[in-house]
């Protein structure tokens, strides 16, 4: 995970984010029943939900592989008047960086599939500066229901300055995203296209997962907070902790 994949999307990867008052509302309810204080978003991009976790008072900490979303995190952080610290680690090596622990570790939209990382790695890396009664939080867009059928397409984000669409394809139990971009505003036009791979993992795979690593989860089908369903869940989110 050393080259910086994100550095053609970085300056773009905001436009497809969108106000989403349920998430927000999951991460109060969900941080008030484990009583967390400290957060660290171990795979926390441009920045986004650094700048809300620290709207809600906690004491957050942000780390990425990716020079250019750490820039883009920078430029938020600056532009919001914080002081939230921002460093450069692999999720897959977290004690490298931090001689502290948190109480919550959160590694969203994601970003835990990447097929560049070893999963029982990063989950012990994370355990390695987790409080005791610490949570880990990740998700990903893949659930046993959706993946029955699974998108080939998204068109993510279309207005007047920028258009996003993805494609997925799927060999075994690997996904590949490509992401076209099309830059169109009165002063630039450009053509873009990056691809990621990404792990497919389901409800089944997580159970595995956490058993080898001693971590136990809570797992949603959605931001709602309500169980997750195999026959009806369109998103799969887990609440770990150590065993």
């Amino acid at each position: 995970m050393e080259t910086d994949k994100y550095s053609n999307i970085a300056e773009t990867y905001d436009y497809m984010l969108s106000e989403n008052t349920e998430r927000e509302n999951f991460f109060v309810k969900i941080f008030h029943q484990y009583r967390v204080e400290s957060v660290l978003d171990c795979a926390c991009g441009t920045g986004k939900d650094l700048i809300f976790f620290d709207s809600l008072k906690y004491d957050v900490t942000g780390s990425d592989i990716s020079d250019s979303m750490l820039t883009m995190a920078q430029k938020k952080i600056n532009e919001n008047g914080l002081n939230i610290p921002l460093y450069k680690a692999d999720y897959q090596f977290l004690e490298n960086t931090f001689n502290t622990k948190f109480d919550a570790i959160v590694c969203l939209s994601n970003a835990i599939n990447d097929t560049e990382a070893d999963i029982e790695k990063a989950f012990n890396s994370m355990k390695n500066v987790l409080n005791d009664q610490g949570i880990i939080i990740f998700d990903q867009g893949q659930a046993d229901m959706t993946m029955q059928n699974p998108p080939c397409y998204s068109l993510e984000v279309n207005n007047k300055d920028f258009s996003r669409l993805f494609t997925m394809d799927y060999k075994m139990d690997i996904m590949t995203i490509k992401i076209f971009d099309f830059i169109h505003t009165d002063s630039l036009s450009d053509f873009r296209i990056n691809e990621f791979k990404f792990k497919i993992r389901l409800y089944d795979d997580w159970i595995k997962i956490l058993n080898k690593v001693n971590l136990h989860g809570d797992y949603y089908g959605n931001w709602d907070l309500i169980p997750y369903n195999r026959q009806n869940s369109r998103r799969l989110i887990v609440v770990a902790k150590k065993k």
